[in-house]
């Protein structure tokens, strides 16, 4: 049993699970919305309230783990791009007692397809697999083999919370910048000729239950689900015909979420266009999981 937090540029999650041969075992998975990242792409710092609404979420979220556990923490885009963030690992570590490994984009991207690829095992998928991980701060896309396989592709610093603090309404220029900064990004994955394209992180399975209208959010009922372009065309056509109420109400989406889902499915309809797909699988595997099965991930003993 392992347990793994992680700092996003929207929420801080963790993942307590149990390796198995059929995949993940999760006995506890729990987010917490920070917007940890709220003003770094402008700033490029972080901002002392989000980093303590951050600190006190990672706190909560620690005490959730299991006496004796071993634990890993891992930060993405809002610490690597925010010039103090080496500054707030520090304090973490300082007051928590757990180190925080800072992720660089390349870094993210391979423990997402690992993650990915792992949850999705008894699918059977047949290879070459790209997969997509939209975030708050950055959009990562990388291709490999369904056995894990770390083939190649990039990361580029536009993810949901980037885009609604740059761009608010202004929906045309929006998806000019969002076609102009993963346009090359998608360039480095079409060369490994892809058959399968499988999304993750919050916007793509929060789309996944809205578009299966669940009742309660859950990973088991969207990973492995399969949706077409058109499908979320529309979803996301619909979202933007609601008011911010009316989208809080949705009970499948995450409070917190309800003013970042059109951005993020902005993002998550042009990898799809760009890629050339017209279908694609979602799952709730990412990094977590990546980092739960990566060989080099050090984790501390519960007691350091």
């Amino acid at each position: 049993m392992r347990a793994v937090l992680d700092l996003g540029t929207n929420s801080v999650r963790l993942l307590v699970a149990e390796r198995t041969p059929g995949g993940p075992k999760p006995l506890v998975r729990e987010s917490r919305v920070t917007r940890l990242g709220a003003g770094v792409d402008q700033s490029q710092m972080l901002d002392e309230a989000a980093m303590a609404r951050a600190l006190e979420a990672l706190a909560d979220l620690t005490r959730q783990i299991p006496p004796g556990v071993p634990k890993l923490a891992v930060a993405t885009s809002a610490l690597r791009d925010a010039r103090n963030g080496p500054v707030f690992a520090r304090l973490i570590q300082e007051t928590l007692g757990l180190p925080v490994r800072i992720l660089s984009g390349t870094e993210e991207g391979e423990l997402s397809f690992a993650g990915a690829v792992y949850s999705l095992q008894s699918w059977d998928l047949q290879g070459p697999i790209t997969v997509a991980d939209i975030g708050g701060g950055s959009t990562e896309i990388y291709t490999g083999t369904p056995e894990g396989e770390f083939w190649g592709g990039g990361s580029a610093q536009v993810g949901a919370v980037r885009l609604l603090e740059r761009f608010g309404n202004s929906a045309r220029t929006m998806g000019e910048e969002i076609e102009k900064v993963l346009a090359p990004l998608a360039q480095k994955s079409l060369p490994y000729n892809p058959r399968h394209l499988v999304a993750v992180g919050g916007t793509a399975t929060s789309l996944a239950a809205i578009l299966l209208n669940l009742a309660e959010y859950s990973d088991d009922a969207v990973t492995g689900c399969s949706f077409s372009l058109e499908e979320v065309r529309e979803s996301a056509a619909n979202l933007g015909r609601l008011s911010l109420q009316e989208r809080r109400e949705i009970p499948s989406l995450q409070a917190g979420r309800e003013d970042l889902i059109m951005y993020g499915a902005a993002l998550l309809v042009k990898v799809v266009e760009l890629l050339g797909f017209s279908r694609f699988f979602v799952s709730a595997g990412d990094l977590l999981y990546g980092a739960l099965v990566q060989p080099s991930a050090v984790f501390i003993d519960a007691g350091v």
